[in-house]
């Protein structure tokens, strides 16, 4: 790749951080927020999270990308993916406060892209070492919905359209 053609990526990817960073991307989940006996149950401390899903430097919804290279893109930026035990409280509270899941859903205390209805409708997290996808698609019956963890993909596979992330931190 030829120096010119590297500015000209690099100066989009600066162009889309840019964009991320006033949409106001983080959400701030602490006490306030949710109940401090989830955080004590599921062993978290309060976290921040992307608000929307990561984007490439068109502004798409990154996708078709595996857990290792989600994970680098999160450190890169000095974040992490979320914790799997961070996504369990969520799914707790939400349990707890919804009276139903529905493919309606498109956002959750503030975070977006949750449904089906959304381009990448699972995401990397990961937990204790080990990847795992968040997420389903509707027509996947009592395994529809938000936050269903789906097993059968490993860390290294990608699937075009299916595979997105976001990235977390400290508060």
């Amino acid at each position: 790749m030829k120096i010119k053609d590297k500015i000209n990526k690099l100066e989009k990817e600066i162009e889309v951080l840019k964009k991320q960073m006033q949409e106001k991307e983080w959400v701030t989940i602490d006490y306030s927020v949710m109940p401090k006996e989830l955080f004590v149950k599921y062993g978290i401390k309060p976290f921040k999270i992307m608000r929307k899903k990561m984007r490439d430097e068109d502004g798409e919804v990154w996708n078709c990308i595996n857990f290792f290279d989600a994970k680098k893109e999160c450190e890169k930026r000095g974040y992490r993916l979320p914790d799997v035990r961070e996504m369990l409280a969520l799914l707790e509270y939400y349990k707890n406060t919804q009276k139903k899941v529905s493919v309606n859903d498109k956002e959750f205390l503030g975070i977006e892209e949750l449904s089906y209805d959304e381009d990448v409708c699972y995401e990397w997290i990961e937990g204790a070492g080990c990847a795992f996808l968040r997420g389903a698609p509707w027509d996947r019956g009592a395994h529809a919905g938000l936050f269903p963890l789906y097993l059968s993909l490993g860390p290294s596979d990608s699937g075009s359209n299916i595979i997105g992330f976001r990235c977390a931190s400290a508060p």
